[in-house]
């Protein structure tokens, strides 16, 4: 039996609302100093049932969101209140994005100019916004701290994607929001980036549907907030980048690669793929998925490297269960008659042995190519 298209909408719409209400994820050395941390965490618990059933949040967590990238060791740490909602996913009496945004801002504002330095101010998802403001707020106040005594650490930054959708300025009604220019800070930033999140490394060609639904799994489920809980210090070199801006101010970039697709660690968790299967169909898919970024536009460019042997995401990230709701979408098990498997070359692990091991990764491969946009 085949796979169910309905099945695969059925899961990107729960995989958006899981990413959209994405907050701490699963749990080095600092990059920065800061003898205070005011952290600035993401989007509230939803209180509907199957929002919340896909949604993790252990709030003990907070204080851990970017707690590699400075030294946090001595450091004083703060959580940040404000409403963190997103009406209507976290109940239809919260406040809408902006107002919540609007809130964080001006409380982290508070909690800035009440406190001595050095600060690290730190934040994930909904709370990256905040510290956007802030650092818009701060860039043309005469009275701000000197640049010296704050560096700003942004993990899983939706700007990223809003600003790659919709032009500065543009009003959202149903969010309450509008998008903010971009602004020249004085001050230091650490940029937290994880591969295909739909949020802070959004495709350049949205077109590409399989892109797209990789994104959202990895927005969703399997990337997005456990970029807060990564170790710069096993990020490879060539990812790791930094530019100076006008001000004398630097933004290092951490790129977070993923050693395999998102999508496919769904297939591996819900569609009945094997380790071996999942590996070949990621080695397939992931070159599609691939072509829906321009960083791999350039064929003479080095491949990258492989994932280190300690990744920079938390190694329980590898292990997570998939939530209940997603395990109640009952995809089926993948079994058709045989097909012909595409090369995948020898290295790319275990080899399709059978006839229906076979027919499973190419029948996967061929239903996830329908959703590539078609040659003309």
């Amino acid at each position: 039996m085949g796979t169910n298209i309905g099945a695969v909408n059925k899961l990107l719409a729960g995989a958006v609302a899981v990413g959209m209400l994405s907050t701490a994820g699963i749990w080095g050395t600092g990059v920065a100093s800061g003898d205070t941390a005011l952290i600035v965490p993401g989007t509230a618990p939803s209180p509907y049932k199957p929002l919340r059933e896909m949604y993790r949040f252990n709030p003990a967590e907070q204080p851990e969101i970017g707690a590699n990238y400075y030294d946090s060791a001595g450091a004083t740490r703060k959580v940040i209140p404000y409403p963190g909602s997103l009406w209507p996913l976290t109940g239809m009496d919260s406040p809408t994005l902006g107002e919540s945004v609007d809130i964080g801002t001006n409380n982290l504002d508070s909690a800035i100019r009440a406190t001595d330095g050095p600060i690290a101010v730190t934040g994930l998802s909904q709370g990256v916004l905040a510290l956007n403001a802030e650092q818009a707020r701060l860039a043309t106040d005469p009275n701000a701290p000197p640049p010296d005594q704050l560096v700003f650490i942004k993990a899983g930054d939706p700007g990223r994607l809003v600003a790659r959708a919709l032009k500065p300025g543009t009003y959202v009604p149903i969010a309450n929001y509008t998008v903010p220019a971009p602004v020249e800070s004085q001050y230091d930033t650490k940029e937290i980036v994880a591969e295909y999140d739909i949020f802070s490394d959004p495709p350049d060609r949205p077109g590409n549907l399989l892109a797209d639904l990789n994104g959202v799994m990895a927005g969703g489920y399997y990337g997005h907030s456990a970029t807060a809980f990564s170790d710069p210090a096993h990020v490879a070199p060539q990812d790791v980048t930094v530019t100076t801006n006008s001000k004398g101010a630097t933004t290092t970039t951490y790129f977070i690669r993923s050693n395999q697709l998102p999508l496919t660690r769904l297939l591996e968790d819900q569609a009945g793929l094997s380790p071996g299967m999942a590996q070949q169909v990621d080695a397939v898919l992931r070159p599609m998925v691939d072509r829906a970024y321009t960083r791999n536009d350039n064929p003479a460019a080095p491949a990258p490297a492989p994932a280190p042997q300690n990744p920079a995401m938390p190694v329980n990230l590898q292990n997570l269960n998939v939530p209940t709701t997603l395990q109640n979408l009952n995809l089926p098990t993948l079994n058709v008659p045989a097909l012909n498997v595409p090369a995948v070359g020898p290295a790319v692990g275990p080899a399709v042995t059978s006839p229906v091991q076979a027919a499973n990764v190419a029948n996967t491969v061929r239903i996830l190519q329908n959703l590539l946009p078609k040659k003309k």
